[in-house]
């Protein structure tokens, strides 16, 4: 008796090729879709904090030391609302317990004690808001 072997149909055989590439090709393009959109978000985030930094705008308008704590009057003449996180004074940090806010078009008065100033020395100031916008004023105790 002579033995047949079976194969399978070139239909049957092209139609599972078929299915194998239709599913890949699905996959790669599920794949393909939701790391555009993550990169797109992403970008769209950079976008927003970017405008934001661009219109936020502040300055130091007064500086009054008395005793050993040090007012400053920080005017914000910007589009938004600013919190000051960090005041370095001659790249030291000053601590500020919750950011202070200033609205637009408003000022706002910072208060912090930082003892041992030397009257007739120039100081850097340096204030750094939620965005990272840095604002450098020069004083003269």
């Amino acid at each position: 008796m002579i033995k047949r072997s079976r194969a399978v149909s070139e239909v049957i055989a092209s139609l599972i090729m078929l299915l194998i590439v239709s599913v890949l090709g699905t996959y790669l393009y599920s794949y393909s879709l939701t790391e555009t959109g993550v990169q797109q978000n992403n970008l769209e985030g950079d976008i927003q904090t970017e405008a934001g930094r661009a219109q936020e705008r502040f300055k130091v308008i007064a500086c009054i030391y008395e005793g050993n704590l040090l007012n400053l009057t920080v005017l914000n003449y910007g589009r938004l609302d600013i919190k000051i996180v960090d005041i370095y004074l001659d790249s030291n940090r000053v601590a500020l317990s919750p950011g202070k806010e200033i609205y637009t078009s408003d000022l706002g008065l910072i208060s912090f004690t930082y003892p041992g100033l030397v009257p007739d020395v120039l100081y850097e100031i340096v204030i750094v808001s939620e965005r990272g916008v840095s604002h450098v004023y020069s004083w003269k105790c």
